[in-house]
């Protein structure tokens, strides 16, 4: 929290820097095929650009303009359309201005964040528009919300954090333009490879949680109780199981976070990827126990 006029100039100089250094690698991104436009941004010199999947669906190039003017052409590499999340690689041989990569995992409700996009498509009258705000909460499969002002245009456009880092690519904008979700850079990060071999796979859903590559801990939950979620029963070769949890057990906090009812206890999990591991604090018969569990994709699950 900011307490005083110094601690303003302060973030106002690091806002200014984060702009000056971004800006230049913040790209309008248009299809003549599928009509779609949207934003991206490059993440390295050779001109690998990140974007949301629903701007470059159904396209295999896309034509890419710089902030100043300058058009070249990428060609389309994978997509993950769970997380909403692309890779382009611009085909033109030349050094690209690029962001660095940070961590969304890192991120905390409350933090400064700056989210760029060519807003209504590029224009060549100004540079990319800045929103600046704060980080409002996680969500499912990676991504989080922010109180940026974002609009039509914005879409697989960059959010930084107040040190420049990228955390995220724009994805979904609400209604009231004010709470929007961003596709977190740790979960690109774990799909670089298979977006880069060109890989596709998911699906945009409204529903994330049906979603094939949602992390799941194969519980059953029967209902709440008066310190949290009671496990009905554990599905067989679930992560549950095999860490041990049973029928019966009461679940109350997932990284010593508190649950108390069921879709607090999803979207704590939602934190997390398949592979990663939990620490379940549970009661049992009357005593408190901690137990890891290692998370699994709906599909393998399903596929047991």
């Amino acid at each position: 929290m900011v307490k005083s006029v110094e601690e303003i100039k302060e973030l106002q100089s690091q806002l200014h820097d984060v702009v000056a250094r971004t800006q230049p690698a913040t790209v309008a991104l248009t299809s003549e095929r599928t009509g779609a436009w949207g934003s991206g941004v490059v993440v390295n010199e050779q001109g690998l650009i990140l974007t949301a999947a629903h701007v470059s669906q159904g396209a295999q190039t896309m034509v890419v303009i710089f902030p100043n003017g300058k058009e070249t052409t990428a060609r389309v590499l994978g997509g993950n359309r769970t997380k909403d999340t692309a890779m382009l690689q611009i085909t033109e041989e030349g050094a690209y201005p690029f962001v660095e990569l940070g961590s969304s995992d890192k991120l905390v409700v409350g933090d400064f964040l700056v989210a760029m996009g060519h807003a209504g498509g590029h224009d060549p009258l100004r540079q990319p528009p800045v929103r600046f705000g704060r980080m409002v909460s996680r969500n499912v499969n990676g991504y989080f919300t922010s109180d940026c002002t974002l609009i039509g245009g914005d879409s697989g456009g960059p959010i930084f954090d107040i040190n420049g880092s990228l955390v995220g690519i724009n994805s979904s904008i609400g209604q009231n333009y004010k709470a929007n979700n961003h596709a977190g850079i740790s979960g690109l990060l774990a799909d670089w490879k298979r977006l880069m071999n060109g890989e596709t796979w998911g699906s945009l859903s409204s529903n994330p949680f049906a979603n094939s590559d949602s992390p799941v801990l194969g519980v059953e939950i029967a209902g709440l109780h008066n310190f949290g979620v009671l496990v009905g029963s554990v599905v067989p070769n679930s992560p549950a199981q095999k860490a041990g949890v049973k029928q019966g057990d009461v679940i109350t906090s997932v990284n010593e976070i508190e649950v108390k009812d069921g879709t607090q206890l999803v979207f704590e999990l939602h934190r997390f990827r398949p592979g990663q591991q939990v620490k379940l604090t549970v009661i049992r018969s009357g005593a408190e126990m901690e137990i890891e569990a290692t998370l699994m994709r709906l599909a393998d699950l399903n596929e047991q």
